[in-house]
């Protein structure tokens, strides 16, 4: 598997998500949780701790329909993208729909504080990035601050929601 594909959840994966069906083991969940659209499979390689340790998984992802994305089975490391692919990539926004052009920076901003939480609490901030990714618009972000906050200052430190606070809190669209 090429090591700098990226994945992105499609919808059922983010269903799957909250509805835990049986098929989403926890380490399939964990690794589901992790992929963002931004990480390579080599840097969710390194967050499983160990090289080639996210390929079977990722496949496996794919397969459920959980994910999609260039590394896809059969894309093939130099085939272009799909139009599925590029969906929410950042290079696509200017070619999306009217109404996805219109909650790209919700879908961004989410995208940054879930990858947040995962970065500062690995599988301790589950539940709280599973709240986070639930969230379907800026004012349900912005009400699920307090507890994010709160989540890092009981899993890490106030730093560390003070850090929150200033790279991505500050930069959250509003309602």
């Amino acid at each position: 598997m090429d090591k700098s594909a990226v994945f992105l959840k499609t919808d059922n994966g983010r269903e799957a998500l909250t509805s835990r069906p049986p098929g989403l083991t926890p380490r399939l969940r964990s690794l589901l949780i992790m992929t963002d659209g931004k990480r390579t499979v080599a840097e969710l390689d390194k967050m499983l701790g160990a090289e080639g340790a996210a390929g079977p998984l990722l496949e496996q992802l794919v397969a459920q329909g959980w994910l999609h994305g260039q590394g896809a089975p059969g894309a093939g490391a130099a085939s272009a993208p799909t139009g599925a692919d590029t969906a929410l990539a950042p290079a696509a926004v200017g070619t999306l729909p009217p109404v996805v052009e219109e909650t790209w920076p919700f879908l961004d901003a989410r995208r940054r504080v879930v990858r947040f939480i995962n970065d500062q609490l690995g599988p301790m901030g589950e539940t709280l990035a599973i709240r986070v990714e639930s969230c379907k618009s800026a004012s349900e972000l912005q009400l699920a601050l307090p507890r994010i906050r709160d989540g890092l200052r009981n899993f890490k430190n106030s730093a560390t929601v003070q850090q929150f606070d200033q790279e991505i809190a500050v930069h959250l669209p509003t309602a």
